[in-house]
């Protein structure tokens, strides 16, 4: 369930040229909606390789209730500091129409990069922003908090799931001091205050969503 396309040979980095990547389908549990995700990585035309570049767009399209044909509802643009970016479907939930993402991006050719957890309300055509795991965890803390993230799905009462561990800069084996989280374990998040809660280390994540005949 990840789009994320390259112009370069994973193996060598050597420049291949353009490349698209896509998604399966996932549906709602109801089947009411479907989703999927693709990313379109564009080689520039240089004159050489060392001058080229890569730029990706990456796009969710959903259908549902109001449209049975698929329609862009985000599109994630290359940028400067970020010319790479992707999208991966990681669940619906288990009631109303809720799909958690993982919204990708990084910088070709360099350490550069990250990832932003997601939902987009079906049955209201709206995303959360960016910064809504950011902002729970800062005003969980108290203070900014630096830390790794990674959706992974629905509770049974349909907030979402990270987990969260400790953030290390480069080549360094002790965290940073800025890292809120000590160890990696599941959180559960409340995208309304926004705030979070643990969950116990055992935490078994359900899924929710179909895979599409």
């Amino acid at each position: 369930m990840s789009a994320a396309a390259s112009c370069y040979e994973e193996s060598t980095g050597r420049l291949i040229g353009s490349n698209r990547s896509r998604t399966s389908v996932l549906m709602s549990p109801d089947g009411l909606y479907w989703a999927y995700a693709e990313s379109e990585a564009v080689a520039s035309q240089a004159t050489n390789a060392a001058s080229a570049a890569c730029r990706n767009t990456s796009k969710l399209f959903v259908s549902g209730l109001k449209s049975q044909k698929f329609r862009p509802v985000l599109v994630v643009e290359p940028s400067p500091e970020a010319l790479g970016n992707s999208i991966d479907l990681v669940d619906w939930s288990p009631n109303g129409h809720r799909l958690l993402l993982a919204q990708g991006f990084w910088q070709w050719g360099s350490d550069v990069g990250g990832m932003m957890a997601r939902i987009y309300d079906a049955e209201s055509e709206s995303i959360s922003s960016k910064s809504l795991v950011d902002e729970a965890f800062r005003r969980y803390v108290g203070k900014n908090c630096v830390a790794v993230f990674q959706p992974v799905g629905f509770s049974s009462t349909g907030k979402a799931i990270v987990t969260a561990g400790p953030y290390f800069d480069v080549g360094e084996d002790r965290p940073r001091e800025d890292s809120c989280v000590q160890k990696e374990g599941f959180w559960l998040i409340d995208s309304l205050i926004p705030t979070v809660s643990p969950l116990p280390d055992n935490y078994k994540v359900q899924r929710y969503g179909k895979d599409a005949p």
